[in-house]
């Protein structure tokens, strides 16, 4: 019995191999979540070897412009992407290896470097002891912040200094269950109605220490314990 041909697809080439979208669960009104499902759902459709990620940055605040996406191996970087440019992408960027202009971000104040996204606005970094409570850090930055206030708004006059109070419970082991998602609330208007950008970076930085260390907070509000051992909870 003759064997039938089996044709055979060769795989499909690409020009980037990976992509990082900006990804906040607590971000209001953004298409980070789109945008991700949509590149995941179009990669899997073309059986194209891409890897789609979170990225590992800071909130910019600008959820409601769109998305920001990031090209490692590439080095270029996109903004205000929507759900609606993803097959675009996929053809022209990802496939073709092509630069859409209208959504490349050039500014000089970030850059990327892998999969992280950082603001080189202030140029400082902070180096932490592992045993260092991150709670207690966000308290001091918080409150620093809070005499740094010009206090012209509300949202920064006010939203920074309910922060410091519930914060300064949540080190002292005072906090109640809903203190985290106070927390976030304030946070959320902080990004979306301040006068100016002062408010927006203090919550952007704590934003950024819920995200990456929120067991730590967890651990302070639900279970008064403090992980690092340095917060005197239950004593």
């Amino acid at each position: 019995m003759a064997m039938a041909a089996k044709k055979i697809v060769p795989p499909q080439t690409v020009a980037v191999d990976r992509i990082t979208v900006c990804h906040y669960p607590q971000a209001k009104n953004c298409e980070a979540e789109a945008v991700f499902r949509g590149l995941t759902a179009e990669i899997e459709k073309g059986k194209l070897p891409v890897t789609v990620e979170p990225a590992k940055c800071g909130c910019s605040g600008a959820c409601q412009d769109g998305a920001y996406l990031s090209f490692p191996g590439w080095g270029v970087f996109y903004h205000k992407v929507k759900e609606g440019h993803v097959p675009t992408i996929i053809k022209e960027t990802v496939l073709k290896g092509k630069t859409i202009f209208p959504l490349l971000r050039l500014n000089p104040l970030q850059s990327i470097r892998r999969d992280l996204i950082w603001d080189k606005t202030h140029r400082c970094f902070m180096v932490l002891d592992p045993n260092t409570c991150i709670p207690r850090v966000a308290e001091y930055l918080i409150k620093f912040h809070y005499d740094e206030s010009c206090g012209k708004c509300t949202p920064c006059r006010l939203g920074i200094r309910r922060l410091a109070e519930v914060m300064e419970g949540v080190v002292q082991g005072r906090a109640q269950g809903d203190a985290l998602k106070e927390m976030e609330s304030l946070i959320r208007l902080m990004l979306d109605a301040p006068y100016c950008q002062f408010a927006g970076k203090v919550a952007q930085l704590i934003l950024a220490l819920f995200t990456y260390f929120k067991k730590e907070f967890e651990a302070h509000i639900l279970e008064k314990t403090c992980p690092s051992g340095v917060c005197p909870l239950g004593k």
